[in-house]
């Protein structure tokens, strides 16, 4: 569905429980408030790797760590972060920062050219091992098996220390949800009519689509099923294509 599509959904279960009109502001606010909110479900269903529990019959499936992970594909990105030697204390090695939400992978490859030759993954250790790892004379870091070490900063961005610090640049596939979807409009005859060029899509894949609705709906105090979202959408369809 598109943007447009979910605003008229969530205008007419609103309307069915009169609620009134939904502005074009409150409900790109409240668009950009669920996307957030079931994003972050899913990253979290991810990265601890477990099913969570259906929710008082909302949703029609489980939601696994697999479905979650193609939900939010779309959020996925690969960057290159140039790291650097900001520090002469020992065990610091190379760092940069990087705005981000979950780093999945770390490599050396540059981000425009990898191959198998050239793309090292790059070994994300932990506080509690690192210090053994640098003074290790068998496992110590090199340029063919590099470590890094993941911490946070004031801005909120991650910090990234690379060891050895003789590398420059790693390339960094991870999560981040920067998206801001808006439903944009141009005022005709006194009311607003959809925009399609001006408007920013869901970025999520269309089986989140029903649940971005009810999730709105529910931010309005409106208590519907997913089930009730999806035959809406298809009796619609089916009226139109008659």
């Amino acid at each position: 569905m598109t943007i447009d599509e979910i605003y008229r959904l969530v205008q007419t279960f609103a309307n069915k429980e009169q609620r009134g009109f939904i502005t074009p502001t409150d409900f790109n606010l409240l668009a950009k408030q669920a996307e957030l909110e079931l994003y972050n479900k899913r990253l979290s269903i991810m990265m601890e790797k477990s099913q969570p529990k259906k929710s008082a019959g909302f949703y029609a499936e489980s939601l696994t760590p697999e479905l979650a992970e193609q939900d939010i594909a779309s959020f996925l990105k690969t960057e290159e972060v140039t790291v650097d030697t900001e520090s002469s204390i020992a065990h610091v090695g190379s760092s940069g920062s990087l705005l981000t939400d979950y780093i999945v992978s770390i490599s050396t490859a540059d981000a425009e050219a990898q191959t198998i030759s050239t793309n090292v993954p790059v070994e994300i250790v932990n506080n509690k091992n690192i210090n053994q790892i640098l003074r290790s004379s068998l496992v110590k870091p090199s340029a063919s098996y590099p470590i890094a070490l993941i911490g946070g900063s004031a801005s909120n961005a991650k910090v990234i220390n690379v060891f050895p610090d003789s590398i420059k640049s790693v390339t960094v596939n991870h999560y981040v949800n920067n998206s801001s979807p808006k439903w944009s409009y141009v005022t005709i005859a006194g009311k607003p009519v959809y925009d399609v060029g001006g408007s920013t899509q869901f970025k999520f894949s269309n089986r989140v689509h029903g649940e971005l609705v009810v999730k709105i709906l529910e931010y309005l105090g409106v208590t519907i099923r997913e089930v009730e979202v999806v035959q809406y959408a298809q009796n619609k369809e089916a009226t139109q294509d008659n």
